[in-house]
């Protein structure tokens, strides 16, 4: 078991989601840009009734984004 409980989460998304949150606390640490926006991804988890592990394809029109997730 990691020492932040992220492995321990039972759905796909809620760990997709904590590890953006870890990562932005650790980007707030080296003065970087510590705001993300999960649909900048090329994929994500599926946000359902029943926190399954859908994955949803993100179209990516215009190509993928420079600096993804990160608003910069």
């Amino acid at each position: 078991m990691a020492a932040n409980g992220i492995s321990t989460l039972e759905f796909k998304r809620a760990r997709q989601e904590a590890k953006l949150t870890l990562a932005a606390q650790n980007r707030t640490a080296q003065d970087k840009p510590d705001t993300y926006d999960i649909n900048r991804l090329p994929t994500k988890y599926a946000n359902s009734d029943n926190n399954t592990n859908n994955v949803v394809d993100n179209p990516n029109t215009g190509g993928l984004k420079p600096g993804r997730p990160w608003i910069i």
